[in-house]
């Protein structure tokens, strides 16, 4: 059962936006590597560990496969090359290259991926609608954050109604097709009948009222989670520029 972290959403975003922008500007490989098992050692502790490595390598596999096609095999590079094929070179320069780039994208992407599944959306709406920030933000977010969960739901259901009336059966190609055409007209209505009840109680979330409302979910926080949100943000906007000078002046 997935465990639960008891972080402001907005100190869990803080600390990736930094672990992201300092390790990206570091460039080491081994300081990479310890960030992502890092990030999969917390993920097996909150009881997320599967579905980050099933979304992770759906996402990195592509794109490891890409930049090891562009920067070593077609590449350009003139260093030694390690095995040709015909017009097809691998070089050590192209993969070291290769792997580089790969590296950052992966801690971008797992990074990311644990925030998502380690932060609750309804906290994290909550909490942008506790800070000062405009209500109209706190609600696009959550719009875009459920959106696709109804969306599959809604779909699901649209299906298995449909299966009852012995609708959209066909096999292969043509019947993916069949189902596809079926269910997109009741999906789009059914979603445009939602957004027009929601219409009717954007009001309660201040659309447009700008008196004091009456909040049902609180957001816990700290003075502790607060210090440690800026000093994440400092490290965010100065670390990689600290870094990136101190390789500049040792490249001397």
């Amino acid at each position: 059962m997935p465990r639960t972290i008891k972080l402001h959403p907005f100190t869990i975003l803080a600390i990736a936006v930094a672990v992201i922008t300092m390790t990206t500007a570091a460039s080491l490989w081994w300081l990479s590597c310890a960030v992502m098992a890092l990030c999969l050692l917390i993920a097996g502790w909150a009881g997320h560990l599967k579905k980050l490595a099933i979304l992770s390598g759906a996402m990195l596999l592509p794109t490891f496969l890409s930049l090891l096609l562009i920067h070593g095999l077609i590449s350009r590079d003139q260093s030694p090359a390690i095995a040709q094929w015909g017009p097809l070179r691998v070089t050590i320069h192209g993969l070291e290259v290769a792997l580089s780039l790969g590296l950052r994208t992966a801690v971008l992407v797992v990074v990311g991926l644990l925030c998502g599944l380690l932060i609750d959306k309804h906290q994290l709406v909550a909490a942008i609608d506790l800070s000062p920030v405009p209500p109209q933000l706190g609600y696009l977010l959550a719009a875009t954050l459920f959106l696709l969960p109804q969306m599959a739901e809604k779909q699901r259901q649209i299906g298995e109604a449909q299966t009852l009336r012995h609708m959209g059966t066909g096999t292969g190609l043509a019947g993916w097709f069949q189902r596809l055409r079926l269910r997109a007209v009741p999906l789009v209505l059914a979603s445009m009948q939602d957004a027009q009840d929601r219409a009717v109680h954007l009001s309660a979330r201040g659309f447009p009222a700008t008196g004091s409302r009456t909040r049902l979910r609180t957001v816990p926080d700290s003075s502790v989670q607060r210090g440690i949100r800026w000093a994440a943000l400092v490290c965010a906007a100065l670390g990689p520029v600290l870094i990136l000078a101190l390789a500049g002046f040792g490249s001397r």
